[in-house]
C-alpha cells in the first residue's frame, strides 16, 4: 500500500477543518453561481408556513356528472371533480336543486366524488361545485347540467306518454295546475263534468285527444297525466278471522270513540257484524255513522260487490268473527263499481269529501285497499295525495299490492312514504306469494309491516251471518287500520307519524332480522302496540332541543358552525338556509354519538341578506320537529 504525499494529506485536513467549522464548502473546477430554488416553489412553501397569506384560490377541474339525464327514481348520480390547491382543500361539494351534496377525495388523489339522489322534481338543475382551502379563499365551477325526467313524461312535454299513444277521440286525464289557474273552458272545449280536486292542486276533464297539446301549453299548467284505473286488491279463498289471533283479540280497548272511513265497494249495513255496534237489534247505534256513493248516488248503503263488506268487518264488525276494532265507527264511502274498480280522479273526489267532513264526522283512520293494476314506477298522484291526507292528520293505511314475489312491486299508493303500507303473510307467518315486495324507486322499506292475508274470513255481503273467505293485501290493511284505532282509543294524542311508531316498533320481527323489504318491520302485534303506548316503552317523536351557530352574523365568505341537540328516534337531520332569492338544505351529523349533531355553511357565494337557518329532523315514521332562528349576513 503506498503513503499519501505530504502536499495531498494537508490539504485533506484543510477540508476536514473548514467542513468541522460549518463553513460553506465549493469544490468545482468551473466556478458557476449557486442554485436558486423556483419562485413557485418559495411561494407554495410561504403560503403553507403562512396560510393566513394565501390569496389563491383552489383550482377545480374536469368536473362531471354520471349519468347527466335521469329519470326520477334512477340509481344515484355521481358528481365528480378534481381540485387543486397551493395549501390544503378543506372541503369540496357540490349544490344541486337546493340541496348540499359532500364531495370526498378517499383516495387521496386530489379527485373529489360524492352521489346525489335522483329523486328531484323534474328539470333541468345546474350543478354547482364549490372547493374552499385552508385559508378560506373558494372557488365554483357550475359548468354541468343534470336533466331530472319525469318517469311518466320522458319527452319532458308535460303530457304522460301513454297519453300520446292512446288511439282514443277522447281522453280522460287528470291535469295538474298551479292553483287559480284557468283552463280556459270555452277554448279547450272541455266536458261540463268537470272536477276541480281539493286534496291536490289539479281537475278532471275530458277533452278530445287533438287538444292534448294545447292543454298542456296553458299557462300555469304543469302536466296531463292519464286518468287510470285503480282495482281492488283481494280475491277469493278460505279459513283465517283475526278474532282468533292472540296478537290481535285484547280485551281493554276495542276502538271505542274512533272512526274508521273505508273507500272500497260500499258495505251491507244489514249484516249483523256491520248493522249496529253490540249486536243488540233493539238499540239505535248503527255501525255505519256515513256513507257517499261516488258511483250510483245513492243515499242508503250498499256494497254491489262484497269486497268492501268483507274489508269493513275486518276493521270494526262486532260478533265473535268480527274485526280488530269492534267498538269504532265506520265512514263507508262507495268509490269501487260493482267490477270492483275505479278511476283514479274517483279516488280524488273520495279524498276531498273526506276533507271536507273529517272535522263533522271525527275522521281518524283511512282504510284503502285499492290501489293501481301494477308496479308503481315512482312518485304518483295518488301517493301525494295520501301525503296529504297523512298531513291534514288522519292515519292512512293502504294496501302494499299484490303483484310479487318480484322486488319493487309495490303498487301506487303503497310507495307513498308517510302511509302505513301493508303486505300479507299467511297464518303460520310465511309470505304471501303474491304480496308486493320493496324497495321503493327511492330505496325506501316497504311494505311497513304485514298482517295475516290468506284464507280470511270475512262478513258475506247480502247476508245475515254469512261469511265468506278471501286473499290478498287487502285483507291484511283492514286489520292495520283496526289496530290504529285502537291504539288511539287508548292514546287519542298521537299523530299520524306516531300512531304509525308505535305499530311497527311493536310488530314481531319475522324473516331477516330488521326492516327488510319483504315483511317491512315485522308482522301486526296489537298486544304488543298496546303495552308501547304506555310512554315508557316507546321514543318519542324527534325533537330539536337546542341551536347554536358559531357566530350570530357574519361578512360573505365566512364559514357559519350549526350544532343542534336532537332528542328522540332520529332518522334524518338537516340544515334548512332559507333566503329570499336562495335556499339549500345541508345533511348534518352526530360525529360522536351525543345528541348533538353538526352541519356547517359555507357563505362565499351568497349575497348579503336576512336569512333563516332552521334544523329539521325526522324520524322513520314520518315524524318531524324543527327550530329556526333569524341570521344576517353582510
Amino acid at each position: 500500500m503506498s503513503r499519501l504525499s505530504p502536499p495531498f494529506f494537508v490539504a485533506l485536513v484543510a477540508i476536514f477543518v473548514v467542513a468541522s467549522s460549518g463553513a460553506a464548502i465549493s469544490v468545482s473546477l468551473n466556478e458557476q453561481p449557486p442554485e436558486v430554488s423556483p419562485r413557485w416553489f418559495l411561494q407554495r412553501m410561504d403560503s403553507v408556513l403562512n396560510p393566513d397569506d394565501d390569496i389563491e384560490p383552489p383550482v377545480i377541474f374536469n368536473a362531471h356528472v354520471a349519468p347527466m339525464i335521469v329519470k326520477r327514481g334512477d340509481p344515484k348520480v355521481e358528481i365528480s371533480a378534481w381540485v387543486r390547491d397551493d395549501i390544503m382543500v378543506d372541503i369540496v361539494y357540490a349544490e344541486v336543486g337546493g340541496r348540499y351534496v359532500p364531495l370526498i377525495d378517499l383516495a387521496r388523489t386530489g379527485r373529489y366524488e360524492g352521489h346525489c339522489s335522483s329523486n328531484l322534481p323534474p328539470g333541468d338543475y345546474r350543478i354547482a361545485i364549490v372547493a374552499v382551502d385552508r385559508a378560506g379563499n373558494a372557488a365554483v365551477s357550475s359548468d354541468l347540467i343534470l336533466k331530472v325526467l319525469d318517469p311518466l313524461d320522458l319527452n319532458s312535454n308535460r303530457i304522460e306518454d301513454s297519453l300520446e299513444k292512446r288511439k282514443d277521440r277522447e281522453l280522460k286525464v287528470i291535469v295538474l295546475h298551479e292553483e287559480n289557474v284557468s283552463l280556459r273552458r270555452e277554448k279547450m272545449r272541455v266536458q261540463e263534468e268537470d272536477e276541480a280536486f281539493r286534496v291536490l292542486p289539479g281537475t278532471s276533464m275530458v277533452i278530445p285527444k287533438d287538444e292534448l297539446e294545447s292543454l298542456a301549453g296553458t299557462e300555469g299548467v304543469k302536466g296531463v297525466y292519464e286518468d287510470k284505473k285503480l282495482t281492488i286488491l283481494g280475491g277469493v279463498s278460505e279459513g283465517y278471522s283475526p278474532r282468533k289471533d292472540p296478537r290481535l283479540n285484547v280485551s281493554e280497548y276495542n276502538g271505542r270513540g274512533r272512526t274508521v272511513a273505508i273507500l272500497d265497494t260500499g258495505a251491507d249495513p244489514n249484516h249483523r257484524s256491520l248493522d249496529d255496534m253490540d249486536d243488540d237489534i233493539f238499540t239505535q247505534d248503527p255501525k255505519i255513522v256515513a256513507f257517499k256513493d261516488f258511483v250510483n248516488g245513492k243515499e242508503e248503503a250498499y256494497d254491489d260487490h262484497g269486497h268492501g263488506t268483507h274489508c269493513a268487518s275486518l276493521i270494526a264488525g262486532t260478533g265473535d268473527r268480527g274485526g280488530v276494532a269492534p267498538g269504532a265507527e265506520l265512514v263507508v264511502i262507495k268509490v269501487m263499481d260493482e267490477d270492483g274498480a275505479c278511476y283514479l280522479s274517483d279516488a280524488f273526489t273520495a279524498l276531498d269529501w273526506i276533507l271536507e267532513n273529517q272535522g263533522e264526522l271525527g275522521i281518524d283512520v283511512i282504510s284503502f285497499s285499492v290501489g293501481g293494476e301494477g308496479p308503481s314506477d315512482g312518485s304518483t298522484l295518488l301517493d301525494s295525495a295520501c301525503e296529504r291526507m297523512v298531513d291534514e292528520g288522519i292515519v292512512m293505511c293502504v294496501a302494499a299490492g299484490n303483484s310479487g314475489p318480484a322486488a319493487r312491486s309495490i303498487v301506487t299508493p303503497g310507495t307513498a312514504e308517510k302511509v302505513i303500507t301493508v303486505g300479507a303473510m299467511d297464518p303460520s307467518g310465511d309470505l304471501f306469494h303474491r304480496s308486493s315486495r320493496g324497495p321503493t324507486p327511492d330505496n325506501r322499506v316497504k311494505p311497513d309491516l304485514v298482517a295475516v292475508g290468506v284464507n280470511v274470513t270475512s262478513a258475506r255481503s247480502g247476508t245475515l251471518r254469512g261469511e265468506g273467505n278471501m286473499d290478498g293485501t287487502s285483507m291484511a290493511a283492514p286489520q292495520v287500520a283496526g289496530a290504529a284505532a285502537v291504539i288511539l282509543e287508548k292514546q287519542p294524542t298521537l299523530d299520524p307519524a306516531g300512531v304509525k311508531r308505535v305499530l311497527l316498533r311493536s310488530a314481531d320481527d319475522v324473516g331477516l332480522s330488521g326492516p327488510d323489504n319483504n315483511y317491512g318491520y315485522g308482522a301486526l302485534n296489537l298486544s304488543a302496540a298496546l303495552s308501547r303506548v304506555e310512554g315508557s316503552e316507546d321514543r318519542s317523536d324527534p325533537e330539536v332541543f337546542s341551536l347554536d351557530l358559531s357566530r350570530s352574523k357574519a361578512m360573505t365568505g365566512d364559514p357559519v358552525m350549526i350544532e343542534a341537540g336532537v332528542s328522540g328516534d332520529v332518522s334524518d337531520v338537516e340544515v334548512h338556509v332559507i333566503g329570499e332569492e336562495r335556499e339549500i338544505r345541508i345533511p348534518m351529523r352526530d360525529f360522536d354519538g351525543n345528541g348533538v349533531y353538526t352541519g356547517r355553511w359555507e357563505t362565499r357565494f351568497w349575497a348579503p341578506g336576512e336569512y333563516s337557518i332552521a334544523v329539521e329532523a325526522a324520524d322513520p315514521f314520518g315524524g318531524r320537529d324543527t327550530t329556526a332562528v333569524p341570521f344576517v349576513l353582510t
